[in-house]
């Protein structure tokens, strides 16, 4: 009985370690890894080796012969391809259970998504956080440089700027505050310097101060009030005014020049002068303004801003006058602040003068031979002469209005 136990025992042994063997060798990882790699690598060979053997390797499409393996082999690389970049373009934080959804800015589901999201720019950074209507900034939201400092906040229509909002400088100070239309400051705002201070408040049109307006020095204080037009002061509204009303368009610094039978007064917070009518004979025995001069380049018109003789010729047509012409005071005046700034491209006029009292100043002689070349088109009942610095030159470097007689 025990000799047929033992031997009972021995075959089933025989039987069984055979398989045990096999067990345990396919459970090893290096026999699996073999396999798997084995069973990888014949996939990929069948799948790359596209060529076909017989007509049955074959899709008939129209007049020619498409191997069913190549198509196959391309539906899977597409399919790959298709699942990569549909990963790519997911929401990365619904990806991580929560928070508000992150597109990249190409992202296809963004095309779709309506809600608050935050929109990754090419960089990789939050460059908006957000509503968006079918993929579109609208609504409230925030603009975000590449370091993180914001650049707008506020209103968006259409992927721009549209209501009110807030736009800043790279140092985080506000630059504007006020409507904006398409991304250009359109309606009622102010913007302000890099330090801080109140530059300018009042009307904006397409990203011009354009209406009624006030504007501030550096310091904050406000200088003046009333019209502008195309970016720059309606300087003919001071024109026929008399002095005694000037600080109701006027309240910065001023200078008074005097001469036996000129007068001026500058206005340097605004880079003008304006010459003054004596009316010591009239019945209202008031002393008006009777010519301005601005020291710049640009002159607004209805038609745009120009700065060269051809633009102002389109502009106004033929001129009353061109030529040479002797200077005056409040040329002289006018031309040498100028000069101080240009002193490369513009000659000063010599000028001899004493202080009679803090900031007027009292002309004993200039030189009245100084010659000038200028310009003079008439506009809207209004004479407008511009300065050059000679013949033939194409940019002015000042100009001046007064009312036509």
């Amino acid at each position: 009985m025990k000799n047929l136990l033992n031997m009972l025992f021995s075959s089933a042994r025989a039987k069984i370690m055979p398989l045990w063997i096999k067990l345990r060798m396919w459970t090893t990882p290096a026999f699996l890894r073999s396999k798997v790699l084995v069973k990888i690598r014949e996939f990929f060979t069948r799948l790359v080796d596209v060529r076909p053997r017989d007509k049955w390797d074959y899709y008939p499409v129209f007049r020619w012969l498409v191997s069913k393996r190549l198509a196959f082999a391309l539906v899977v690389a597409l399919g790959v391809a298709s699942l990569l970049y549909l990963s790519a373009m997911f929401p990365n934080d619904l990806l991580q259970g929560g928070g508000i959804p992150t597109y990249g800015y190409r992202s296809i589901p963004l095309k779709f998504y309506t809600g608050t999201v935050n929109i990754l720019a090419k960089g990789g950074y939050v460059a908006y956080t957000g509503q968006v209507d079918g993929g579109v900034a609208s609504g409230k939201g925030t603009l975000y440089a590449a370091d993180g400092s914001t650049v707008y906040d506020g209103e968006f229509g259409n992927s721009m700027y549209n209501g009110e909002g807030t736009l800043y400088y790279p140092n985080g100070s506000p630059q504007y505050v006020g409507s904006f239309t398409d991304n250009k400051y359109n309606g009622t705002g102010s913007s302000f310097r890099p330090n801080g201070t109140l530059e300018y408040s009042g009307d904006y049109v397409a990203g011009d101060r354009t209406g009624k307006g006030t504007l501030y020095n550096s310091v904050g204080s406000q200088v003046f009030q009333g019209s502008f037009l195309g970016g720059e002061i309606v300087y003919h509204d001071f024109l026929a005014r008399p002095t005694s009303e000037v600080t109701e368009l006027y309240s910065g610094e001023t200078a008074v020049y005097q001469s036996s039978d000129e007068y001026c007064v500058t206005m340097p917070d605004i880079d003008a002068v304006y010459a003054v009518k004596d009316g010591s004979n009239t019945l209202e025995n008031q002393w008006t303004v009777d010519r301005v001069y601005v020291m710049r380049g640009s002159v607004p018109l209805e038609s745009g801003t120009c700065t060269t003789l051809r633009q102002l010729m389109a502009a106004m047509g033929e001129p009353l006058y061109f030529g040479n012409a002797w200077v005056n005071l409040p040329e002289a005046v006018a031309w040498n602040l100028v000069a101080e700034e240009q002193p490369d491209r513009v000659d000063q006029v010599q000028v001899e003068y004493s202080a009679s009292f803090e900031n007027v100043f009292t002309v004993s002689r200039y030189d009245r031979n100084f010659q000038m070349y200028l310009y003079t088109f008439e506009q809207n009942g209004l004479l407008y002469t511009f300065y050059f610095t000679g013949a033939g030159e194409p940019e002015f470097v000042m100009y001046a209005i007064e009312k036509q007689s």
